[in-house]
């Protein structure tokens, strides 16, 4: 039976350093909320799926550890000490060369799969831009994502070398139910007036956005132009979210 054998983390969510070891047959996760079950089972799933649009939908930030990123903030930020994100899932013997080699963080012979998210190096110029802000900008947008088994080859969700499902009942209408939740919320604390406010000025933001951003593409575009959403499913409201300790809601424990 194909099975994974270890899982390790590094700088995934909460998670800077993590191994773990698995049972051929059957494994518990048991924890107090926000102990990290959820995010450890996300990671298999993201690996096993070898889905870039997994990572999309999640937002390359969310996935990153908090504490890593804002230490490299308070850093010298240089390009070389950006830091990187793997998962890697150590397999049982799989009986195909494909997935057998010694592209690890061990540098072991062994089968398995690995899922990367570091700098591409090919924006470098850019990224060393960014770094020189004053601000504390982190370059998330210009980090790229690759799935690769042990042998160095690149898979894609076409590609499946472990059939697995991943159940989670919490994420039925969750969204729905986040989003109303941070809706009510905000009602609950915006004083009078606040909230007209805040819209009129997050549209603003949006055609400033456009005006002074998109605008050097729109600029070589002729029969069309880009620009932001602004209606009843994209406003304020809509885009609001809530944070802890710098944790978005949508990515605290399930039973948060």
């Amino acid at each position: 039976m194909k099975s994974i054998k270890k899982i390790k983390l590094h700088n995934f969510k909460r998670f800077e350093t993590f191994m773990v070891e698995f049972d051929e047959e059957l494994n518990l996760l048991i924890g107090d909320n926000e102990a990290g079950k959820s995010s450890l089972l996300s990671a298999i799933d993201i690996v096993l799926s070898g889905s870039r649009s997994k990572i999309e939908t999640l937002g390359i930030e969310s996935i990153f550890n908090i504490d890593v990123v804002e230490q490299f903030l308070l850093s010298s930020k240089k390009y070389e000490n950006l830091p990187i994100v793997f998962i890697e899932l150590y397999l049982n013997e799989q009986h195909n060369p494909d997935v057998n080699g010694k592209h690890n963080s061990e540098n072991i012979i062994c089968d398995g799969l690995r899922l990367c998210c570091e700098p591409n190096d090919d924006l470098g110029k850019e990224i060393k831009e960014i770094l020189e802000q004053e601000e504390s900008n982190f370059p998330f947008e210009y980090y790229t994502i690759s799935f690769k088994t042990f042998s160095g080859d690149s898979y894609t969700g076409y590609r499946k070398f472990l059939k697995h499902i991943l159940i989670d009942n919490s994420q039925i209408n969750n969204e729905y139910a986040t989003r109303e939740y941070v809706k009510a919320m905000y009602t609950s604390n915006a004083k009078d007036g606040e909230r007209h406010k805040h819209q009129n000025e997050y549209r603003k933001f949006k055609e400033t956005f456009k005006s002074s951003v998109l605008n050097n593409i729109n600029d070589r575009l002729v029969d069309y132009n880009f620009s932001v959403r602004n209606s009843h499913k994209a406003n304020l409201e809509t885009d609001l979210t809530l944070t802890e300790n710098n944790i978005n809601i949508e990515n605290k424990g399930k039973k948060k």
